[in-house]
């Protein structure tokens, strides 16, 4: 499992616009970022604010959420 614990360890990790983690992550920070997220696995995290998400084939249990617009 990867784990964040600061917003510059995130941004470390970003590669030509794309943060990308091939196993389970965890946010123990609030982070804002301009990136693409690819994550493999899963991801905890406390509070989630974001812009311009596309995602295709989610699979989530007990999600949590308001304001949500999604086509």
């Amino acid at each position: 499992m990867k784990i964040y614990k600061t917003q510059e360890e995130i941004e470390a990790d970003i590669k030509d616009g794309v943060l990308e983690i091939n196993d389970d992550v965890k946010f123990e920070c609030s982070f804002s970022i301009q990136a693409k997220i690819k994550i493999a696995w899963n991801i905890s995290a406390r509070n989630i604010n974001a812009w311009d998400i596309s995602a295709w084939d989610i699979s989530a249990r007990h999600i949590h959420a308001w304001n949500i617009k999604a086509w």
